[in-house]
C-alpha cells in the first residue's frame, strides 16, 4: 500500500524505494518467492511514478536473473524488455542504453548459467525489437560465441545464422496443425454429407493450400547483425580457433562453421585451414554433408 502513496508523501518517503532495493540486494536468496515477486512489482510501480530511476531498477533486475525462481526471472525479463523498449519510444535514449549495455556485457561473463543466458536472450529480443540494433549491442552479442557457457554460446551463434526460435516454434505448430487431406476426403465419402461437414472440408482445404504455400518458401536469413561486426577478421579466426580447443557437441561445432563461413562470404575474408579442415567431413557417412559443401561454396 505505502508504494501507492509514496508519491503524496515525497518528503517522508524519500528513502522507501532505495530501502526496497537494499533488502532485494542484500537478501534477496533468503526472501520468500511470493516476497520477492511482491517486492519487485512494487519497485516497478514506484518506477512508473517516476521514484526510482532506470538504471537503478534495471540493475537490480539483472542481478535478480541469478535467483532460482523461474517465475521472478520470466517476469523479470519481460519487464525489463518491456521497459528499455518504451524508454526508447520516441527517440534513443544513449545515456541509459550505454549504462545498461555495459551492465549487460558483464552479465554474459557471469559464472551463472541462467543470468548470462537470459542477459543474451534480452539483447537478442532488443535487437530483434530494432531497439538496440547498434554497432555496441552485435559486438557484445558476438563476445557471448566465446562464453564458457554452451547455452550462450548457442543462442549467440543462432542470432548470427538469422534463425528466430518463436518462427521456428510456428513453423513446428502449423505444422502440427497441418490436416491430412487424404483422410479427410476418405471421411468426407464415407459419412453422411452435412452442412457443417462441407464446411470443415472447405476449411481443411485452406488450411492445406496455406501450409502448402509456406513449405514452398525459401527460408529468409536476415545478416545485417554479421556486417556490424568491428573486426570481422578476427571474429572469424577467433571462432575457428574455438572448434579445436572445446569439445562441443557436433551441431555447436556445425553452427561455428557455419558463421565462420557466412563471415568469409560477407567480408571476402582469408582464413587459413578453414577449407581443408571442412574437407575432412565431406564423406557419404556424414552427417549434414549437404550443408558443408554449402559452407565451401561460399
Amino acid at each position: 500500500m505505502t508504494n501507492i502513496v509514496a508519491h503524496c508523501y515525497p518528503d517522508d518517503l524519500k528513502t522507501f524505494p532505495q530501502e526496497i532495493v537494499d533488502i532485494l540486494q542484500t537478501h534477496n536468496t533468503l526472501l520468500d518467492n511470493e516476497m520477492r515477486m511482491t517486492f519487485c512489482k512494487a519497485l516497478i510501480q514506484l518506477r512508473n511514478k517516476s521514484l526510482l530511476e532506470p538504471t537503478a531498477l534495471l540493475s537490480l533486475f539483472f542481478e535478480l536473473l541469478k535467483c532460482q525462481d523461474k517465475a521472478l526471472r520470466q517476469f523479470l525479463q519481460t519487464h525489463i524488455v518491456t521497459d528499455i523498449k518504451n524508454m526508447n519510444a520516441k527517440h534513443k535514449n544513449t545515456k541509459v542504453n550505454t549504462v545498461l549495455q555495459n551492465f549487460m556485457f558483464s552479465m554474459l561473463k557471469s559464472p551463472n548459467t541462467k543470468a548470462a543466458k537470459m542477459s543474451a536472450d534480452i539483447m537478442i529480443e532488443l535487437y530483434n525489437k530494432n531497439v538496440w540494433n547498434d554497432v555496441k549491442t552485435v559486438n557484445v552479442i558476438a563476445t557471448g560465441c566465446f562464453s564458457k557457457i554452451t547455452k550462450v554460446v548457442v543462442a549467440c551463434l543462432k542470432f548470427f545464422l538469422g534463425t528466430d526460435p518463436e518462427e521456428k516454434g510456428s513453423d513446428d505448430s502449423d505444422s502440427d496443425d497441418e490436416p491430412n487431406m487424404k483422410e479427410i476426403m476418405m471421411a468426407n465419402k464415407v459419412n453422411k454429407k452435412t452442412k457443417k461437414r462441407s464446411k470443415q472440408l472447405q476449411k481443411a482445404k485452406q488450411l492445406y493450400v496455406k501450409a502448402k504455400k509456406k513449405r514452398s518458401k525459401a527460408p529468409q536469413y536476415n545478416f545485417a547483425a554479421l556486417h556490424l561486426i568491428h573486426d570481422p577478421q578476427d571474429f572469424a579466426e577467433k571462432l575457428f580457433k574455438q572448434l579445436n580447443k572445446n569439445n562441443d557437441r557436433f551441431e555447436v561445432k556445425l553452427m561455428i562453421l557455419d558463421v565462420v563461413s557466412r563471415l568469409i562470404g560477407l567480408h571476402n575474408l582469408f582464413l587459413l585451414n578453414f577449407y581443408p579442415y571442412i574437407q575432412r567431413f565431406l564423406h557419404p557417412h556424414q552427417r549434414v554433408v549437404k550443408k558443408k559443401s554449402m559452407m565451401m561454396s561460399r
